[in-house]
């Protein structure tokens, strides 16, 4: 499943390739090449993750919350704004 991407990542003209079926790499005029990725947790709910690479270690995870794999991947495109846009 293709997650939908934030207002201010089509804005940037941000495009995502998958990596696989939960990692994404996306690249955007001047901005550098980003993975993220989701993962489910032990108790089958859902993270966040900026990556390295696309099977480099996690620079950054959000908490196991989220119940929906699109609400973990928002989550991911937060901690991708705050490391690399902001």
């Amino acid at each position: 499943m293709q997650p939908t991407p934030p207002f201010w990542f089509l804005q940037r003209q941000g495009k995502m390739e998958n990596v696989d079926t939960e990692t994404l790499r996306l690249t955007a005029p001047n901005m550098a090449e980003a993975f993220l990725g989701i993962r489910k947790g032990a108790d089958g709910r859902w993270a966040g993750v900026l990556l390295q690479a696309a099977t480099g270690p996690e620079l950054a995870r959000s908490r196991d919350t989220y119940s929906l794999p699109q609400a973990a991947w928002e989550a991911a495109f937060e901690l991708h704004r705050v490391q690399h846009v902001v």
